[in-house]
């Protein structure tokens, strides 16, 4: 753990370097600091979900995408705090994260969807938290997408494209598992080679 502790902060101060090479940081309120704080929040509960599933899951394909679901996103979220010291703003708003969007459009779970994946039986969780997961990563396509047509930045941009391609691989290998899984099979070895890391 305390590497990875490292690492975050690693890539917090190098995010940090990255955006004081700006002559102005974006303003409170901004396309900019709004999709940091957003996409902080959507990726958090992504980790959660990841969280749990990685404590229970049987299937080693599904451990292994919710161990990289971990990594990836927790780093992420890093990288996008380090942009909000940078700029000098706080890491939360005024206003909840999100706020006047609709939950379901982000592809967020509901509270009781992310209790069911601690107590439904094993294979019906891990079943469950694919097809979630791959809710939560069309909102974050669609919200990464949404930041290159609004947000200005290079470093915003070149994160947000390669999430859109990392998520957008991520869902396809995801396909592959809930494909499997309904055809009554289940993978002896992990198959996420088809994944995108970012």
């Amino acid at each position: 753990m305390r590497g990875l502790a490292a690492g975050l902060l690693g890539v917090a101060l190098l995010s940090s370097a990255l955006a004081l090479g700006w002559p102005r940081p974006p303003a409170e309120g901004s396309a900019a600091v709004t999709f940091a704080r957003d996409m902080s929040a959507h990726h958090v509960q992504a980790v959660d979900m990841s969280v749990t599933l990685f404590k229970r899951a049987a299937d080693p394909a599904v451990k292994l995408l919710a161990q990289d679901v971990i990594l990836t996103q927790q780093a992420q979220i890093g990288q996008m705090q380090g942009w909000l010291m940078a700029w000098g703003r706080p890491l939360a708003g005024r206003d909840a994260p999100m706020a006047g969007m609709e939950r379901a459009s982000m592809g967020l779970a509901s509270p009781a969807e992310e209790r069911e994946l601690q107590h439904l039986p094993v294979s019906t969780a891990e079943t469950r938290y694919l097809v979630l997961l791959r809710r939560h990563h069309q909102g974050g396509v669609a919200m990464a997408k949404s930041a290159l047509r609004t947000v200005q930045r290079p470093e915003v941009q070149a994160f947000a494209k390669r999430m859109v391609a990392a998520q957008t691989s991520e869902i396809k290998a995801i396909d592959a598992l809930l494909a499997r899984r309904m055809a009554g099979g289940q993978p002896a070895q992990p198959e996420m080679d088809g994944m995108a890391h970012e």
